[in-house]
């Protein structure tokens, strides 16, 4: 942060001013640019052009979260989180006071195609429960105005780093390892229980994972489905169905049939963390891609946004899943396995390929 950007704060609006700016500003070519494209044209349909932000405030180092309704707006070239200036909470009355130039604050937005709601985290230097993290982002970025930062790319630096537990950037940087712990992961759960120290998860948060981890499943379905669209407009694919979309508990996703090929049966694997996650398989999918006449292969969607997803499509996943069937065979009669967490180097898969709905 800027010392500009800290007029934000009644504090150093009063008493270190930089300004009367009283807004952080939102770098263009990463908000806009990278977060949010039809950010322009939408915020033309409100009032003003004011995009309403319900703001969730955490820190420094452990405070809880300190809620604010502010805004987002554009002011002549720039777009600033604005509103009222932010004072103090009444139950830290020095709060925000050690904030200083060159503090960092890391922002989750949510909302498609505007924000609607914003968590962030301020780490200050001058916090021990942030010194670490603060040195870590730092090196990593310097005084950069403002970095899009991937979930795989958030996990290196908390790990790096290693805030305490109870440090809030857990609650939002560890969001795709919640999510895959939450369907069943166990080695999400471990590192879950070790970065939490043995905090878990609480039944309302669990239960918001789940339908985190749903609606990535979903979005992923909805990006694939695009990207077979446009290889069928290409000439690629001769035809194509979506399975899934009608029968839930269908053992695949999607039905193609490639140009002077036969059908092919797939299904999409999501995260909205790093390519490594673990891949979750079915017993039904298993079974199905041992036992069914056509080619089954691997969608692996990974970094999944609303709008952007990376893809690599696994190579003859028939041959290399089939050791796994031959040993669930093999268990003692009266037992079973249900699904199967695949670490992704298991498998082999084609080049990356970029989906982008705004290219």
């Amino acid at each position: 942060m800027t010392a500009s950007d800290l007029t934000l704060f009644k504090f150093h609006f009063v008493n270190r001013p930089a300004g009367k700016q009283k807004a952080i500003n939102m770098d263009a070519a990463v908000f806009v640019r990278e977060l949010y494209p039809s950010l322009p044209e939408a915020s033309l349909a409100l009032p003003g052009g004011r995009i309403p932000l319900d703001l969730s405030i955490y820190g420094p180092g452990t405070a809880a979260v300190h809620n604010l309704q502010r805004k987002i707006l554009k002011q002549e070239k720039n777009w600033r989180l604005n509103g009222e200036y932010i004072d103090n909470p009444d139950d830290m009355p020095d709060r925000y006071n050690d904030l200083r130039e060159g503090d960092f604050a890391v922002f989750e937005f949510t909302g498609f195609p505007l924000p609607t709601a914003a968590k962030v985290a301020l780490i200050a230097k001058s916090n021990r429960d942030d010194a670490k993290l603060h040195r870590e982002l730092l090196s990593r970025f310097g005084d950069a105005s403002m970095t899009a930062l991937s979930t795989s790319l958030l996990e290196q630096i908390i790990d790096a780093a290693a805030p305490p537990s109870s440090h809030p950037i857990h609650e939002w940087a560890g969001a795709d390892v919640i999510e895959d712990a939450a369907l069943g992961s166990a080695l999400s759960i471990e590192k879950l229980l070790k970065r939490r120290q043995g905090r878990g998860l609480s039944p309302e948060e669990l239960a918001a994972a789940r339908a985190g981890g749903e609606r990535t499943g979903h979005l992923g379905e909805e990006l694939v489905d695009v990207f077979l669209e446009t290889r069928k407009e290409a000439g690629d694919i001769t035809d194509y169905e979506w399975v899934s979309v009608a029968n839930a508990i269908a053992p695949y996703d999607f039905r193609v049939k490639w140009k002077a090929q036969e059908w092919t049966v797939l299904d999409v694997k999501s995260t909205r963390g790093g390519f490594d996650n673990p891949i979750h398989l079915s017993l039904g999918e298993l079974v199905r891609s041992q036992q069914g006449p056509e080619r089954y292969e691997i969608y692996r969607l990974y970094e999944v946004t609303e709008r952007s997803a990376k893809l690599r499509v696994s190579t003859d996943a028939t041959k290399f899943l089939r050791p796994i069937l031959v040993a669930v065979t093999a268990l003692p009669k009266g037992v079973s396995a249900d699904g199967f967490s695949i670490s992704a180097d298991f498998l082999r898969f084609d080049e990356e390929i970029a989906i982008d709905l705004d290219d």
